[in-house]
């Protein structure tokens, strides 16, 4: 099975009717909202897609800050009162081909986008409210750290800018995933 490298949501092409990851809220957000909140300026809906534009994993990506005081301190110390950062809403694969690290693919495309945008205008860092623990940990491999250790009940976490690169340069050089897209 193909893959294509991430591309922005196209509502006219992209077949989104099929999608099923295991949680119907991220599943329905995709069908229902993903085109209106790309239209809307909202977020941004990056998929990965197989060769009958069928849509296998994908993510939104919007701009968004955390005061100063309510971040952890490596995301803090020196920041304006609200520190701008790149928020990762929602990020989900079809269970039909979990395993394939499309995921992580898409993570790849994420950080990149990331250090882009911090060149053009500041960002921080790359935040990330998970889902459930089960998403924090799977966040955690990525060098995500969480907002708050001590609480576990905090699924926040974030990675800093100026640890992208380097964060980037650790999956290629692994092979992490060993599929590529």
């Amino acid at each position: 099975m193909q893959f294509y490298r991430p591309t922005l949501l196209d509502p006219e092409r992209h077949r989104r009717a099929e999608f099923t990851s295991g949680n119907s809220s991220l599943d329905d957000w995709l069908r229902r909202y993903a085109g209106q909140s790309r239209r809307g300026n909202t977020a941004a809906v990056w998929v990965i897609a197989d060769a009958t534009y069928r849509v296998a994993c994908y993510a939104t990506l919007s701009m968004t800050s955390v005061g100063r005081f309510a971040g952890p301190t490596p995301l803090a110390k020196g920041a304006p009162l609200q520190v701008p950062v790149l928020l990762v809403g929602r990020l989900a694969t079809d269970s039909r081909v979990n395993g394939l690290g499309l995921g992580a693919q898409m993570v790849k495309h994420i950080l990149a986008t990331a250090a882009e945008l911090n060149v053009k205008a500041a960002c921080r860092a790359v935040v990330v409210n998970a889902l459930n623990p089960a998403a924090f940990s799977w966040w955690q491999r990525f060098g995500f750290d969480p907002f708050d250790a001590e609480d576990s009940t905090n699924l926040d976490l974030y990675l800093l800018t100026r640890d992208v690169a380097a964060t980037l340069a650790r999956l290629w050089a692994s092979g992490f995933p060993a599929r590529r897209v």
